[in-house]
């Protein structure tokens, strides 16, 4: 019996420890404002220009007066432009409860516990596949080993250029050869012709490239970061050879607002009740993206959540029994898209 009597008085000890471990908000559905995450993403092209060995030559020897003479790297600006999402603000959390009127199996979130709508069922966005870049570089060029052979002899790269000059125009020969039928051994048939014709040139591409140079083309893809609470001016993000990206920001703090209340009400010389749910009207950032040699690349008024202020909905929106209210809220700003009655 005394056995029996501790244990009873164990777990009334028990549930009376547990009760005491919950919290009124723990009745009740969580949900968050937005907070603006940016990022500036900058794509461009960079071009290397590579001097061929035999370049000083280029023109003497094979009368090409465009060969690269020396290293030089290239910028192109392809595009700028702003990536904009949304994380949960963990300083703006609000509790909705059961309570006459408004029933909290009504409200949906997304995920992340981002308020989305009252009466609306949640709907992800459709994801967006990143635009894969890739780098596109020249191919190295590789000498025939017949003229490798006959340049090693000579230490001279005026001798080398020469002897490589000789090749090519030996090369085009060939091809006016066969193309004429006059060579000694014309292909039978057009497979073995058509084979053999893209050997020179293939040949020829490489010895020409020695004088010319060459390109190498790399596609780049950047991204930064941005608070878009924070003031910058003119502050450089990127640097490309004697080209600086700059950007500017400018945060326009939202600092009052007025609570939505029903446009069927009659007017109230008393403010409206609040109820439960917020609302957030954002704030703005002014971002202009500029080129020291382009000028101006990009400007844009931002929502920015995290500049805003939370404003509660009235209470009269959900007082009319005979109809059902849906509001849809923007999950990247918390305002209101669209407030709605049905019977």
């Amino acid at each position: 019996m005394k056995r029996t009597f501790l244990m009873m008085a164990a777990m009334v000890c028990g549930m009376m420890a547990w009760a005491d471990t919950i919290v009124p908000q723990e009745m009740g559905i969580r949900y968050y404002m937005p907070r603006t995450v940016v990022k500036l993403v900058v794509e461009y092209t960079e071009t290397q220009y590579v001097p061929g060995k035999y370049a000083p030559w280029a023109e003497k020897l094979l009368g090409i007066a465009q060969a690269i003479q020396e290293d030089t790297t290239a910028y192109e600006m392809d595009d700028v432009r702003l990536a904009v999402g949304a994380v949960p603000d963990t300083s703006r959390v609000y509790y909705v409860y059961p309570q006459a009127g408004m029933q909290t199996q009504w409200l949906s979130l997304t995920k992340d516990g981002i308020l989305y709508g009252y009466n609306e069922s949640y709907q992800a966005p459709a994801s967006r596949k990143r635009r894969s870049v890739k780098d596109t570089t020249t191919v190295t060029v590789q000498l025939p080993a017949s003229t490798l052979e006959e340049t090693v002899k000579s230490d001279s790269l005026a001798l080398q250029a020469k002897s490589v000059a000789k090749q090519i125009y030996q090369l085009r020969d060939n091809r006016i050869y066969l193309l004429s039928g006059d060579a000694e051994n014309t292909p039978a048939d057009g497979f073995s012709m058509k084979a053999i014709l893209e050997e020179i040139d293939r040949q020829e591409r490489a010895l020409v490239a020695l004088f010319t140079g060459k390109q190498v083309m790399r596609k780049v893809h950047r991204e930064f970061r941005i608070d878009p609470t924070i003031a910058m001016d003119s502050v450089v993000v990127l640097t490309l050879g004697e080209d600086s990206i700059r950007l500017r920001l400018v945060p326009e703090q939202m600092t009052e607002a007025q609570p939505v209340v029903d446009p069927k009400a009659k007017k109230q010389k008393t403010a409206p009740v609040a109820s439960q749910l917020y609302y957030n009207i954002p704030g703005m950032a002014h971002i202009t993206v500029t080129s020291d040699q382009l000028g101006e690349l990009l400007e844009e008024y931002l929502p920015v959540a995290q500049l805003g202020v939370s404003v509660p909905l009235s209470q009269d929106l959900f007082s009319n029994a005979g109809e059902r209210v849906k509001i849809r809220f923007d999950v990247n700003t918390g305002n209101i898209q669209s407030i709605r009655r049905q019977l």
